[in-house]
């Protein structure tokens, strides 16, 4: 990292994402927006919160002293809908938020030998707020030759969700289209169209993503990073100037201009990503950074105002050899952050907590540093706080009325023919199908709403047959029924299936 930079090199630009990429909309059709609330408090002030983190197979939350741990969602609970998946990423907003936005992530539905193909949705955000769960991104499909990535979600002080969109067409064998990426924001609303920030669909996203992290005290700003390239740049070394690839962050809002708050330089030889954590603290001045690569490695705080190459740039503590660090965000009186080593061969990390007033003269890891989830067997990572004391709802699953389970008894029908479902219920209901087309895969991977029906169930075995949605019949393409059980907080079961 170092506060000066010169001219920059030319970017390696992208193509901005096709609007029809970008405008994807949530594939449930209720949603519950995240509530603000709490008021704005300076970084340097302590008071208790939650931490929300993941640990690949689950969300967990607990009280910031590391009390409490309890598992919010299981990767489990959604394998109907998300098979073979994991979970990632989590966001909490840190004034006072209660809802909770995370990655579902799997690549299940690729063909054998060939993963990269994952289709619509690689990684796509889902919503649990109040207990329930709400997914953001289209419904995890198979697309031919292509795959669609939503990474880093975070919430904005106005009850958005500002996350990365990657996209990539053309997958055959080892070659592919060049990727369109941009940073990207949609409200919390049924249908949302994503709208692209800061004009990143034309910039180069660093390999660690552009990592928007929104501004808590005012939703119209937020900081990002951009690749700037490896030709051109130098850092000194060992008393040597050696080649680095340098990245700038960036602060502005959705529409621009946008200004310099830092640059991050890596050694070429590093193979370093870019800074992997951004956060804001709560009142939107300090900026609070991750840099896991060489040549300085550690996490950093500067003000977000001044001349990027004279402002004053605090190492908070520095990363010793053998760890990574991940993410870091502030949390009160705290900083809490995620940190790694190999244990037997596999990564092992914890949640860990440092004063938010250490610098690295003061403070050494892990001698200063508190370990919150002490968890030998798990790699627990991408840590987000929130000042709410109230604690955070779990996916209510467990007893509570839902779809069982749904069987189709072809997955490939004839046109005319009528889809038959066998839904097995816990208890008696209405019955919701909603039907949504998968655009075919000449088009980037996105899906229309086809329409819903409603069908009075009991319990056990209900016996559907579907000849016409919405007083249409079905035309050829695939499509995906959701399949929930009215007035039930529990995922809905997906089945997908293709007209011919």
């Amino acid at each position: 990292m170092r506060a000066g930079g010169g001219a920059a090199a030319n970017l390696a630009h992208v193509s901005v994402l096709r609007s029809s990429a970008l405008r994807r909309g949530r594939t449930a059709a209720v949603v519950l927006v995240c509530l603000v609330c709490g008021g704005l408090a300076a970084a340097s002030t302590a008071r208790a919160g939650q931490i929300v983190w993941s640990t690949g197979s689950g969300i967990w939350a607990m009280r910031d002293d590391g009390s409490g741990p309890h598992q919010l969602v299981s990767a489990k609970q959604l394998s109907a809908s998300l098979p073979l998946g994991t979970l990632a990423s989590p966001d909490v907003f840190q004034n006072g938020g209660t809802t909770v936005l995370f990655l579902g992530q799997t690549t299940a539905l690729a063909p054998a030998g060939q993963p990269q193909v994952c289709g619509a949705d690689c990684s796509a955000t889902y919503e649990l707020a109040g207990g329930a769960l709400t997914e953001l991104g289209p419904a995890a499909a198979t697309s031919s030759g292509s795959a669609y990535y939503e990474k880093q979600p975070r919430l904005t002080a106005d009850g958005k969700e500002l996350f990365g969109s990657l996209l990539e067409t053309g997958i055959s064998g080892a070659t592919m289209a060049p990727p369109q990426t941009a940073l990207v924001e949609r409200p919390l609303t049924a249908g949302a169209q994503p709208i692209e920030w800061g004009g990143t669909g034309s910039k180069t996203e660093p390999g660690a993503g552009f990592d928007g992290a929104p501004d808590p005290a005012d939703p119209s700003q937020a900081a990002w990073v951009e690749a700037q390239g490896c030709v051109g740049f130098h850092v000194s070394s060992g008393g040597a100037s050696v080649p680095s690839c340098q990245y700038a962050i960036l602060f502005g809002p959705i529409g621009g201009p946008s200004s310099v708050v830092i640059y991050d330089n890596e050694l070429v030889s590093a193979n370093g990503d870019g800074p992997t954590s951004l956060a804001l603290s709560s009142d939107g001045q300090t900026l609070l950074m991750v840099d896991p690569f060489a040549p300085n490695t550690g996490i950093y705080s500067m003000p977000v105002a001044g001349d990027p190459s004279t402002k004053p740039v605090g190492e908070v503590i520095a990363q010793p050899a053998g760890w990574t660090f991940g993410q870091a965000r502030f949390a009160g009186g705290k900083i809490v952050f995620d940190a790694h080593d190999v244990v037997a061969g596999k990564p092992a990390g914890d949640i860990y907590a440092i004063s938010a007033g250490c610098t690295a003269a003061t403070c050494t890891f892990p001698t200063n540093a508190t370990n919150l989830t002490n968890d030998p067997t798990a790699d627990s990572s991408d840590p987000a706080w929130t000042s709410a004391n109230a604690p955070l709802q779990a996916l209510k699953v467990v007893g509570l009325p839902r779809v069982m389970s749904v069987r189709a008894s072809s997955n490939r029908l004839h046109a005319g023919h009528a889809l038959r479902l066998t839904v097995s219920l816990s208890a008696p209901g209405t019955i919701i199908v909603r039907f949504v087309r998968r655009v075919p895969a000449s088009h980037p991977p996105r899906s229309q709403s086809v329409g819903s029906l409603r069908v009075a169930g009991v319990a056990g075995a209900n016996h559907l047959v579907i000849s016409r949605v919405s007083g249409h019949a079905l035309t050829a393409g695939s499509y995906t029924a959701s399949v929930a059980l009215g007035g039930s907080s529990a995922a809905p079961k997906i089945v997908h299936f293709s007209v011919r």
